[in-house]
């Protein structure tokens, strides 16, 4: 792969699988089971349903289309999921789609980058494949912590480590 190959895929991996996956970790451990499937209004999603939606969005529009790794995704079911999975399941989750991401972004190439790809109704080339992803992820993973600053009045710390 090329340079921009990898610093491109380093990048994904750094946004979702360093970033805001543990955010979004963090975010579920402050919730209680009932603000995890709060939905602020009809219509609206949960954080549970965010946490679907992103898993969901993941596999397709990277590790199936871009990866080869086979995920069979029923969109609706994400925003209509009433089991309320519990904290630990929702974890569990993320846990699985990071290392799943870690496991197939290696397994890129330039040729997969560069060719066009059909995800949804689209028809993009890996890079806006990735671009996407990145973009899907680090969206929805805003609205998890204003929803989860929102119910706790907390800060959530993503940069406590760093003297900003």
């Amino acid at each position: 792969m090329s340079t921009v190959g990898e610093l491109l895929v380093r990048q994904v991996t750094v946004r979702i699988c360093e970033e805001n996956i543990p955010r979004l970790v963090r975010c579920l451990g402050l919730l209680t089971p009932e603000q995890i499937w709060h939905r602020p209004v009809t219509g609206m999603a949960s954080v549970g349903h965010l946490i679907l939606h992103l898993n969901g969005n993941a596999r397709q529009w990277i590790l199936d289309t871009l990866c080869g790794i086979p995920y069979a995704r029923d969109r609706d079911r994400e925003f209509e999921e009433t089991a309320q999975l519990t904290q630990e399941a929702l974890i569990a989750i993320l846990t699985d789609l990071d290392l799943d991401l870690k496991a197939g972004l290696p397994l890129l190439t330039t040729d997969r980058l560069l060719q066009m790809h059909e995800v949804q109704v689209f028809r993009e080339d890996g890079v806006s494949v990735l671009v996407h992803a990145i973009e899907h992820f680090s969206y929805h993973t805003g609205q998890v912590a204003w929803e989860t600053k929102r119910f706790t009045g907390r800060d959530l710390g993503f940069y406590a480590q760093h003297a900003l």
